[in-house]
């Protein structure tokens, strides 16, 4: 029988971190599935899914535990079967501004909308000097989502929101 284990992992980020990681699991009879990672403050974070056999789930577990100067949070996760959805890519531009993140998910949640995927970043403006917010997300809806009120929704939230959506299925 097969266990997926969900990994949040982080450390200081140096050369050869993600081969140790990927030699631990692969070691202990492991699948490295899907994962994310970034550099985020100097540190090397991800989220990894793996799978492995149920017989090889603790020694693997203890074994990722023992990688020097990498925090590892192990949760067991569960095989589920995929949603008939649609599926839709979101860019949001704006200015900064100190809750934008809380604003755009709440309206997103509102409609029902499952986030799927999300990356943010701020960076400067070239002209103002101010901060420019930019979010990317993969969004799942059920196919009673009316997708122009959700841009009229997000484009609520500040005058010089930019949004974008592309749905996908």
């Amino acid at each position: 029988m097969e266990t997926v284990l969900v990994l949040t992992v982080s450390g200081k980020d140096r050369a050869g971190l993600v081969e140790q990681l990927a030699d631990v699991i692969a070691t202990h009879r492991g699948n490295w599935e899907h994962c994310r990672m970034a550099h985020l403050a100097g540190r090397f974070v991800g989220l990894l899914e793996v799978s492995v056999s149920a017989e090889s789930q603790q020694e693997l577990e203890a074994a990722l535990r023992t990688i020097e100067d990498l925090d590892v949070m192990i949760a067991v996760g569960e095989l589920v079967e995929p949603e008939a959805q649609g599926h839709f890519d979101l860019e949001v531009v704006g200015s900064d501004h100190q809750g934008i993140v809380r604003d755009v998910f709440k309206a997103l949640a509102a409609a029902d909308v499952n986030v799927e995927e999300l990356s943010t970043k701020t960076t400067n403006a070239p002209e103002s000097g101010g901060l420019v917010f930019e979010a990317r997300a993969r969004l799942a809806a059920g196919s009673g989502v009316d997708r122009d009120v959700i841009q009229s929704n997000l484009e609520a939230i500040a005058q010089d929101l930019m949004v974008d959506i592309r749905w996908l299925d």
